[in-house]
């Protein structure tokens, strides 16, 4: 979060960059990770340093958190006023980023859907992952501002109310994937208190908000 206020600017001015670079790298990392081409053992550690919170999906996490936290935050604050100035542009970074995270996985579960237990863990997150794609696409499409402009006022703040099932689907994906697959319970703790306080820091600006305008 830290970054992205202080980066806000550049972020802004130079928005068509980042996306071109997070767009050629996910396209790296999809084509690597899914038709198995061969990079050699003495990968430069830097490009291992990327690969893994991408793959991992640790990064589109960050920036989804932030862009989550943002719309909970007091809007008088100026880090709060530098965060909204960024985030449509956070929020299709994060878009991009999740895609090579899920793509992937969702490639996985369709080969081999036939063969695979329903009511396993990978089958649960892998559902998760593709309700919350499916929210997502509009809500990135729209995150691009000379598409937005052609959207209603009304039209556009009904469509961002999805976002929050999408966070749901987020928060669910990763309970799933810490509690039953990988049994990393401390970071099931982690990423509960995160959301849990996000939960509560937006009830509580939805609150005082409403109060206000009667």
């Amino acid at each position: 979060m830290l970054i992205a206020v202080n980066f806000s600017d550049i972020l802004r001015k130079n928005n068509k960059i980042f996306y071109g670079v997070a767009y050629l790298i996910t396209i790296v990392d999809l084509v690597y990770r899914n038709f198995s081409m061969a990079v050699p053992q003495t990968m430069p550690n830097i490009l291992r340093i990327i690969e893994k919170p991408l793959s991992m999906g640790a990064l589109s996490g960050a920036i989804f958190v932030v862009v989550m936290y943002t719309g909970a935050l007091d809007n008088r604050k100026n880090y709060t006023k530098k965060l909204m100035s960024v985030r449509a542009e956070l929020s299709i970074l994060g878009c991009i980023f999740f895609l090579a995270h899920t793509i992937p996985y969702c490639i996985q579960f369709f080969k081999t859907i036939d063969k695979v237990d329903m009511s396993s863990a990978f089958s649960i997150i892998s559902v998760l992952t593709i309700l919350a794609i499916i929210i997502m696409l509009p809500l990135w499409i729209t995150s691009y501002k000379n598409i937005r402009k052609k959207i209603k006022v009304k039209t556009w703040k009904n469509l961002q109310k999805s976002a929050y099932v999408m966070y749901l689907l987020i928060y669910l994906h990763i309970s799933v994937l810490f509690l039953l697959w990988t049994k990393k319970y401390d970071k099931f703790i982690l990423y509960t208190l995160i959301f849990g306080i996000y939960a509560v820091l937006r009830i509580r600006k939805y609150i005082i908000q409403n109060k206000k305008k009667k």
